[in-house]
C-alpha cells in the first residue's frame, strides 16, 4: 500500500473503526485516536440519544479528557470501546441527574403551588419571605452565566433555544447551566 493510500485510510474514521483498535503509546497516538474516532463516536451517540442535551460532542470530548487523564492509557486494549462506554455513561449520568432535579422541582411546585388567600397567615408570610431571601442570596452567588440563564428563563419566559440564540451559548450548555443553577437553589432550600 502506498504512503498516500495509508494517509487517506488513516484520515477516514470508518476505515479505522472497522479494523483493529488503535494502540496508544504517546501523544501523537492520542491525536490519531481523536482524529479517527471523533466523528464515529459522535454519530453513534447521536443515534443512541439524539442531538442532546447533553450534546454528543460534549460527551465525547469529556470521554477523551478522561482517557487522556488515565495514568497508563496504553493498557486500554480497545480505546474506541472505552471512549464509547465512557461517553455513553456521561450522557446517562447527566440525564439521570436532570431527571432527579426535574422530579424534585415538580414536587416542590406541587407542594408549594402558592398560598391561597385563606392560607396567608403571618407564619406563612414569614416562611415565604425567608425562602425568598435564601433564594436571593444563593442567586447572587451563582456564576454570571447561570444568573443570566435563570433570569431569561424564569423572568422573561425564554426557551432554552431562545436563550442560546440570544447569548450565543450552545443549547446543551444553556441546559446544563440551568440544571446546575436549579440544583444550587434546591440544595439551599433543603438546608
Amino acid at each position: 500500500m502506498s504512503k498516500s493510500n495509508t494517509k487517506s485510510l488513516a484520515s477516514k474514521p470508518d476505515a479505522m473503526s472497522a479494523g483493529t483498535p488503535l494502540a496508544v503509546n504517546g501523544s501523537g497516538d492520542f491525536e490519531q485516536l481523536y482524529r479517527v474516532y471523533w466523528q464515529d463516536l459522535c454519530g453513534h451517540l447521536r443515534r443512541m440519544f439524539g442531538a442532546g442535551p447533553p450534546e454528543p460532542e460534549d460527551a465525547v470530548q469529556a470521554a477523551f479528557i478522561r482517557f487522556a487523564a488515565l495514568e497508563e492509557p496504553q493498557r486500554v486494549r480497545n480505546p474506541r470501546a472505552f471512549l464509547l462506554v465512557t461517553a455513553r455513561n456521561i450522557i446517562l449520568d447527566q440525564k439521570r441527574r436532570s431527571g432527579r432535579h426535574l422530579d424534585y422541582a415538580k414536587a416542590v411546585l406541587a407542594e408549594n403551588s402558592g398560598p391561597q388567600l385563606d392560607d396567608l397567615s403571618p407564619e406563612r408570610v414569614l416562611i415565604e419571605k425567608e425562602r425568598f431571601e435564601v433564594i436571593n442570596e444563593v442567586f447572587q452567588t451563582l456564576p454570571h452565566k447561570q444568573q443570566v440563564i435563570l433570569t431569561l428563563r424564569r423572568r422573561y419566559n425564554y426557551t432554552y433555544q431562545q436563550i442560546s440564540n440570544e447569548t450565543g451559548w450552545s443549547y446543551g450548555d444553556v441546559y446544563r447551566q440551568m440544571d446546575k443553577a436549579l440544583a444550587s437553589l434546591s440544595q439551599a432550600l433543603k438546608r
